[in-house]
């Protein structure tokens, strides 16, 4: 189980560094917004949250650019940090 979480985690890591999805979500952001499917708020509220994590991802590019350590980025852009998994289930103990 914990092998299947590790590799979920790495995956999950992998998709918020790959600038080109974020560049994809925008642009399906820009298609649902120009063919009405989400209204004014939405969008702007969307943009800004991808427009965060494509900062996010430059700022890591750019420190290990730059070999930057890793402590000196901030937390949010620090993909090498330890994560805590919470996993809930519907199940009864």
């Amino acid at each position: 189980m914990k092998f299947i979480l590790n590799k979920l985690v790495e995956l999950a890591d992998q998709e918020l560094d790959d600038e080109r999805v974020l560049r994809e979500d925008l642009l399906l952001l820009q298609v649902q917004y120009e063919e009405g499917d989400i209204d004014d708020d939405e969008y702007v509220e969307r943009e800004a949250a991808l427009m965060v994590r494509l900062r996010e991802v430059k700022a890591r590019r750019g420190a290990q650019d730059e070999q930057v350590p890793l402590d000196e980025l901030p937390v949010e852009a620090n993909v090498e940090a330890r994560r805590r998994i919470v996993v809930e289930t519907p199940f009864d103990e």
